[in-house]
C-alpha cells in the first residue's frame, strides 16, 4: 500500500477537527432551541408546587375551624384562631389575617348568612409571598358552617 492508503486508515480512528466544530455547532442550536422549554417546565413546576401547598393549607384552616365551630360559638372560634392559630383578627370588618414565612392567609367570616339557621360563611384565602403575578390568592376555599349562636 502507498502513502495515501496508510494515511486513510488512520483518520477512520477518530473525528477531525471540522467534524468535531461542526457537531459542538449542532449540539449548540439544538440545546439553544430546547433551553426555553427547560425554563417553561421550571416555571410550571414552581407555580404548581404553588398552589398545591396553598390549597393544602388553605384546607387546613377550614378543617380547624370547622373543628372548632363544632363546640364553640362564632365569637369564641374567632378568638380562639386568633390566640391559637397567629391570627390577627378585626371584629368590625370580620377579616382576620396572618403571615408566615412563605404565605400570607386571609380569612373573612360572615356571621348570620342566614340567622335562623345559625350558617355563617368563612372564606380563607391563602398567597404566597413574593409573588407579584397573582394577587388574588394561591388558593381560596369557602364554606357555609352552622355555629352556635
Amino acid at each position: 500500500m502507498g502513502l495515501y492508503g496508510n494515511m486513510h486508515n488512520l483518520n477512520k480512528k477518530g473525528l477531525t477537527l471540522i467534524e468535531l466544530v461542526v457537531a459542538m455547532g449542532l449540539f449548540g442550536i439544538i440545546m439553544v432551541a430546547l433551553y426555553p422549554a427547560f425554563l417553561l417546565t421550571n416555571l410550571v413546576d414552581r407555580t404548581s408546587k404553588e398552589f398545591t401547598d396553598a390549597s393544602t393549607l388553605a384546607q387546613d384552616e377550614i378543617e380547624y375551624i370547622y373543628n372548632a365551630s363544632t363546640t364553640l360559638t362564632l365569637t369564641q372560634t374567632i378568638a380562639d384562631i386568633d390566640a391559637n392559630r397567629g391570627y390577627t383578627c378585626n371584629t368590625t370588618t370580620h377579616v382576620c389575617t396572618k403571615t408566615t414565612s412563605d404565605f400570607n392567609y386571609v380569612l373573612n367570616y360572615t356571621p348570620g348568612v342566614q340567622s335562623q339557621t345559625n350558617l355563617s360563611e368563612i372564606k380563607v384565602v391563602v398567597n404566597s409571598l413574593g409573588n407579584e403575578v397573582n394577587t388574588d390568592g394561591r388558593a381560596e376555599i369557602r364554606v357555609i358552617l352552622r355555629i352556635k349562636p
